[in-house]
């Protein structure tokens, strides 16, 4: 169906484009005849010569031949070497515009510096140039260069098949020959073919080698090449080919048009689909970091790429059709800034996630802390990093503000600070004072998940209420619920450890002491211990203690442990 649509559409080009260049060949059929002194007045002049007294009708090869002086041989020669030129321009679709051929006799070839005039930038080697007797014609190297510029246009085989065809097919239909439609059918046959021959290969031996290899990426590759591939190598037998059809210069400027075109659309196609293999390259190589935020990158990536490749294929379009792209461009500029300042803050986020993305402030999963907000990173989009808060709410923060703000990655941190202050009672002795100390250094050199490098345990000041001991401990711990874990053992171990040396814990009172009532003893705090019993509670709550329990505490019941979740 595919195929009938092509031929259908190629069809429709023909017929319409057909009719116009007839309407135009009768069009030119009542111009007067020149004066002789007029035909080579001038580049403009030179050419309407040449093109019109080549149209049937009005055919005059002595008109013609005068824009060959400058070539050797006969008259014949030179009516050929314009035959072949005119039909070298209708085949390749090359339309000239009157208005744009300088009118004056003295024009200069601003590049050059030169008297001469060149018809098509596509063809440089045909060009116009002025004799000694002021008059205009094609220069000798022209009329050298048409032998070759034919033989490249049109194919010998296919000539000599058309030679072959009997006269009949030479009879015209909306201004088409018969062989003509013969061809395109057989032109557009052959083309499909030609792809489909394109396609198996691709897919049988080259897609059987890629399976061989180790990699994924060249799998994908293939996929991502084979059908736009097919339709770049079909596109551009089309466009090599198409001037064999002999179409005339109306028909097949529109064909080249057309072709032009949907060659460059495949192209972008191709690049469009090598986008999203590099994507998943991209994919496969970021997976193996530990990062997930060049994850959330490679999307980016990949919708950057295809609209680059879309706004390039464009412009390259609109570039090889005449189009003024810097104009479009300029233009194109002033509404992107008008754009621009009406979301300013949208592009403010969308560069604020690039800065995110490149600079790697946080991860996913990480802990962090920006502003009054505080919790777990859950995702980072384009404009706005959604942070999942202890409560349990879901927080969007605009990607603008975390770019200009101060982040606390509280995820990052390899250990976690416990500092805090105990009070002991002032009935606590020196010696209790030193075991209490020295014991909560043996209860962190017990415990493993304590950072063992660096730790500080000292009786730090006399509070207006209690003797003050500093606390300040690291804990090595993975995440924040391992941390209040481990936090709970600890303190449980002060407990104890407090219980076995004999201090107690001093809270904001003032007491009163009766003291001076006859016979009565003042009232005793804490209890006394003997330095041997002081010393081996501090080895008790060592590493190896038979007392020191690092892990929490074991509750027995019936002889079976009692799990409060203290230890999970």
């Amino acid at each position: 169906m595919g195929h009938i649509r092509s031929l259908t559409l190629f069809l429709t080009i023909f017929l319409f484009t057909a009719g116009t260049a007839f309407g135009f060949q009768q069009a030119t059929e009542s111009s007067p005849e020149p004066r002789q002194q007029d035909l080579l007045i001038n580049p403009q002049r030179t050419v309407h010569t040449f093109l019109h007294w080549q149209q049937s009708g009005h055919k005059n090869p002595d008109y013609v031949i005068t824009t060959m002086k400058l070539a050797d041989g006969s008259d014949e020669e030179k009516l050929e070497l314009a035959e072949r030129l005119l039909k070298v321009f209708d085949a390749r679709g090359l339309l000239i515009d009157y208005d744009a051929i300088p009118s004056d006799p003295n024009y200069t070839d601003s590049l050059s510096g030169l008297q001469q005039y060149i018809l098509f930038q596509s063809l440089p080697e045909v060009y116009l140039t002025k004799t000694a007797q002021n008059e205009w014609v094609f220069s000798s190297s022209t009329t050298q260069a048409i032998p070759n510029l034919y033989s490249n246009t049109f194919s010998s085989w296919f000539t000599f098949v058309i030679d072959q065809l009997p006269e009949w097919t030479e009879n015209e239909w909306f201004g088409i020959r018969i062989w003509q439609y013969l061809a395109v059918f057989l032109w557009i046959f052959f083309g499909m073919i030609l792809k489909k021959i394109f396609e198996f290969l691709l897919d049988n031996y080259v897609r059987r080698l890629a399976q061989k290899t180790r990699f994924t990426w060249d799998d994908d590759l293939i996929d991502g090449v084979e059908k736009p591939s097919g339709y770049i190598f079909v596109t551009a037998f089309f466009l090599l080919t198409y001037s064999n059809l002999q179409f005339s210069v109306t028909v097949s400027h529109a064909l080249s048009i057309f072709l032009e075109v949907a060659l460059s659309a495949a192209i972008v196609w191709l690049f469009y689909n090598l986008a999203d293999v590099f994507s998943k390259y991209l994919t496969v190589v970021t997976s193996k970091t530990e990062t997930k935020l060049d994850d959330q990158l490679i999307p980016l990536i990949r919708k950057t790429l295809r609209f680059f490749v879309l706004v390039m294929g464009v412009i390259a379009i609109l570039q090889n059709n005449g189009v003024n792209v810097a104009s479009l461009i300029a233009g194109l500029g002033i509404g992107g800034l008008a754009v621009a300042l009406a979301a300013r803050e949208t592009l403010a986020n969308f560069f604020g996630s690039v800065t995110i993305f490149l600079d790697r402030p946080f991860k996913i999963g990480d802990w962090i802390k920006s502003g009054n907000v505080e919790g777990t990173v859950e995702e980072v989009g384009f404009r706005s990093t959604r942070i999942r808060t202890f409560y349990n709410s879901l927080v969007s923060v605009p990607n603008s503000n975390l770019a200009n703000a101060d982040i606390d990655n509280l995820g990052l941190r390899k250990y976690r600070r416990l500092k805090t202050v105990l009070n002991l009672t002032y009935s606590t002795t020196p010696e209790q004072m030193e075991a209490f100390v020295e014991g909560i250094k043996a209860i962190v050199k017990a415990n493993e998940h304590f950072r063992q490098d660096y730790y500080e345990v000292h009786f730090n000041s006399f509070g207006a209420h209690s003797l003050d001991v500093l606390v300040y401990v690291f804990f090595d711990v993975p995440d924040w619920s391992t941390e209040l874990q481990q936090r709970h053992n600890f303190f449980l171990e002060i407990l104890r450890l407090a219980k076995e040396v004999g201090v107690e814990f001093a809270f904001p009172t003032q007491t009163l002491h009766m003291d001076s009532f006859y016979k009565e003893q003042p009232r005793q705090v804490g209890e006394e211990r003997t330095e041997e019993e002081l010393a081996s509670a501090v080895s008790e709550f060592g590493p190896g203690g038979k007392k020191g329990k690092p892990e929490g505490i074991r509750i027995y019941r019936d002889g079976e442990e009692i799990d409060f979740g203290a230890n999970k």
